[in-house]
C-alpha cells in the first residue's frame, strides 16, 4: 500500500522533470562598467552546453542550467612613461554557469520566451596580469556573480535565437577606488536535441 501511494505521488514529478540537452553560442559585447574613462567594449563570444528541465505538464516552464566558455573584458587607454596614451587590452576569460528560469509564452512548439536567473563566473585567464594590477591596484577576483535576463524565439523547440543582458553584482577589482562590475549583452543561438 505504501509503495503504491509513493509511486502515485512521485510519478507526476518524474514525468514533469524530463531533461533535454543542447549546445549554445553567442556573439557578445562586454565591458567593465564604471571603471574606465576611455574604455571600449570587447566584441567576442562564448560557446557552451545547456540542459532544459521541464517543470510543468504544459511545456511552458523550465529550469535551464548552462555552462560556457566566455571571452570578456574590454579595451582601455593607459598612460606611458612619456605621458602618451596607448590602447591596452584588459581581457578576462570565464567559465560561466548560469541557471535560468525560462517561460515560453504558450505551449506551442514555436513561440517567444523570456528568462531570468543568477550566474557565477570563474576567471580562468587574464591577458596581462602585471599591467592590470598596475592600472587598478589588483587583479580581478577569481569569482564573478551576476544576474542575467533575456528574450528569444524558439522554432519547434529545437532551434532558438535569444538576446540576453548580464549585469555583474560585485566589484571585480578589490583595490580599485570606484565601483565596477562586469556587463555583457549577447546575441545567441541554441540547438536542443530530442
Amino acid at each position: 500500500m505504501k509503495k503504491s501511494v509513493l509511486l502515485f505521488l512521485v510519478a507526476p514529478v518524474l514525468s514533469c522533470s524530463q531533461m533535454r540537452l543542447g549546445v549554445r553560442g553567442t556573439i557578445h559585447s562586454s565591458n567593465i562598467s564604471k571603471v574606465h574613462k576611455e574604455s571600449s567594449n570587447r566584441i567576442a563570444g562564448s560557446v557552451g552546453v545547456l540542459a532544459q528541465i521541464k517543470l510543468d505538464y504544459y511545456n511552458q516552464f523550465f529550469i535551464q542550467p548552462e555552462i560556457s566558455y566566455s571571452l570578456q573584458g574590454e579595451k582601455d587607454k593607459i598612460k606611458t612613461s612619456d605621458n602618451q596614451k596607448i590602447d591596452s587590452k584588459f581581457y578576462q576569460n570565464y567559465i560561466n554557469i548560469p541557471i535560468y528560469f525560462r517561460a515560453y509564452f504558450s505551449g506551442d512548439d514555436s513561440d517567444f520566451f523570456g528568462e531570468i536567473g543568477p550566474q557565477i563566473g570563474v576567471l580562468i585567464y587574464q591577458k596581462d596580469k602585471e599591467k592590470e594590477k598596475m592600472q587598478y591596484g589588483s587583479n580581478p577576483k577569481n569569482l564573478d556573480f551576476s544576474i542575467g535576463a533575456g528574450v528569444g524565439y524558439s522554432i519547434n523547440r529545437k532551434s532558438e535565437f535569444f538576446l540576453r543582458y548580464n549585469y555583474g553584482l560585485v566589484d571585480i577589482y578589490n583595490k580599485y577606488c570606484n565601483k565596477q562590475d562586469t556587463s555583457v549583452i549577447a546575441l545567441g543561438f541554441a540547438y536542443i536535441f530530442d
